[in-house]
């Protein structure tokens, strides 16, 4: 496999940037050096897929909130997307009771709880970081 070049890494930066905001974003790309394998994900196959401009960031957003708790997979990153987007709470519950009704409501439960816990890692970060709590 080519080696990730300095402009790949500056692209992932700025991707991960313009989905979670400076304070995670900024976190996140800490993660770019974690080895070869991420690497590739973070800096060649997630740009081609968020970048992409025909679906409005928010509703991709949700559309991952979605898929992850369909999955049973942990959807804490894209809620602090969310938040950092405008997307309401009220928006997100609404998309997981979409996801418990076609995919199964243990999964949109376990989602619902994964968006508080997700809530609560962003207010941890935000006085970390010494910025003001924020309602949401």
């Amino acid at each position: 496999m080519q080696p990730i070049v300095p402009e790949e890494l500056e692209r992932a930066r700025r991707m991960f940037t313009r989905i979670f905001g400076n304070d995670y974003g900024g976190e996140l790309c800490a993660q770019l050096g974690d080895g070869e394998f991420n690497q590739v994900l973070m800096c060649r196959i997630a740009p081609q897929v968020w970048e992409a401009d025909s679906i409005p960031l928010p509703t991709k957003i949700l559309c991952a909130i979605a898929l992850l708790a369909a999955a049973h997979q942990d959807c804490r990153y894209f809620v602090r997307a969310a938040i950092h987007h405008g997307v309401s709470r009220r928006q997100v519950d609404e998309i997981l009771l979409l996801a418990g009704l076609e995919a199964g409501f243990p999964a949109a439960g376990t989602a619902r709880r994964a968006v508080e816990q997700g809530y609560q890692d962003h207010l941890a970060m935000l006085a970390r970081l010494g910025k003001p709590r924020m309602d949401w």
